[in-house]
């Protein structure tokens, strides 16, 4: 009796969620770090440079030690998945979650560069505006997890219009806070 050969489809999409729950539980914490240290700059020294110098070096170990390597191997196993199931290339679900994919590292591009201009002090987004960039990564979290749940089960216009209300909910959300917070300032 030959020894069955490991099939390795399981172990590679385990690894393949970890690495993306990973770099997602790193993304959100980086542009966190980034609304704080936004609000940090605006302070008066010597709190300015020593809470400048501490965010620097929390977002640059964030980036460094756990996003990059986390999004480095979600490319490498979805490549590697992907090599084992070619087939997967040629259904929608599949080309919609790659588009997606695609977003999302344009969106880490984004993540680095707003590293760097925090890290020369040369940052011109508010925290308001950093706040509602965080929430880009919660869209594009969501519209993977639908695609790959419900991908032959929901209709693309259901999808959109799902994505879109979830937007709507998260722009809500962001701007009551915003108003509690100029309400609360203004008290």
């Amino acid at each position: 009796m030959e020894p069955e050969v490991l099939n390795t489809w399981p172990l590679l999409k385990a690894l393949h969620l970890i690495a993306m729950v990973t770099y997602f539980a790193g993304t959100f914490h980086i542009v966190r770090l980034f609304v704080a240290h936004r609000s940090a700059l605006g302070r008066f020294e010597p709190d300015r440079g020593i809470l400048d110098k501490q965010f620097t070096s929390l977002e640059r170990r964030a980036l460094y030690y756990l996003i990059w390597p986390s999004l480095v191997a979600v490319i490498l196993l979805g490549l590697w998945l992907l090599m084992q199931q070619p087939a997967l290339l040629k259904e929608p679900f599949m080309l919609a979650k790659l588009g997606v994919v695609a977003l999302l590292i344009g969106y880490h591009f984004l993540v680095q560069g707003i590293h760097g201009q925090l890290k020369k002090g040369a940052m011109s987004w508010s925290a308001l505006q950093l706040q509602l960039f965080a929430q880009g990564a919660t869209l594009l979290l969501f519209a993977l997890v639908v695609l790959v749940l419900l991908r032959d089960r929901l209709g693309w216009v259901w999808g959109s219009v799902g994505l879109l209300v979830i937007g709507g909910v998260v722009a809500y959300a962001i701007a009551s806070t915003r108003k509690r917070e100029l309400h609360d300032n203004n008290a």
